[in-house]
């Protein structure tokens, strides 16, 4: 079983991050859901994880702190999301960040479903 973790504060992006796994990976998953970075945290902790999507901008612990604890220990990819768009360059500020702090990939939300579903099918379809 292919096990993925899920991390962001808004449950509507949640169900639509785990569709797009869903529909993306050609192989059975095991998807973990949290709204709190902190559960999430510690469920990653007691879990193998090959996949670990998260969001940047959340409360408590945010995506690139989250990235940065789980970065020395994860086997799988990580990839950082951000729906957060500053005014004179959108996105690649803090997507850029995120792969400062250790995620392999990042991914703007804007055209969350074609982006991801094409990276993700990129990644796991040659693999698999």
């Amino acid at each position: 079983m292919f096990n993925v973790l899920v991390v962001d504060d808004s449950s509507i992006d949640i169900m639509l991050l785990e569709d797009i796994v869903k529909t993306s990976l050609p192989f059975s998953q095991n998807i973990d859901t949290y709204t709190d970075s902190l559960l999430a945290l510690d469920a990653f902790h007691k879990n193998n994880y090959q996949l670990v999507i998260t969001d940047i901008e959340m409360p408590l612990l945010d995506g690139f702190e989250f990235i940065e604890k789980i970065k020395p220990t994860t086997k799988g990819n990580v990839i950082a999301v951000s729906g957060c768009e500053a005014p004179e360059n959108p996105n690649e500020s803090i997507l850029d960040a995120a792969n400062c702090y250790g995620a392999d990939y990042a991914v703007s939300k804007k055209n969350l479903y074609a982006n991801l579903s094409a990276l993700l099918t990129k990644l796991y379809h040659k693999q698999h």
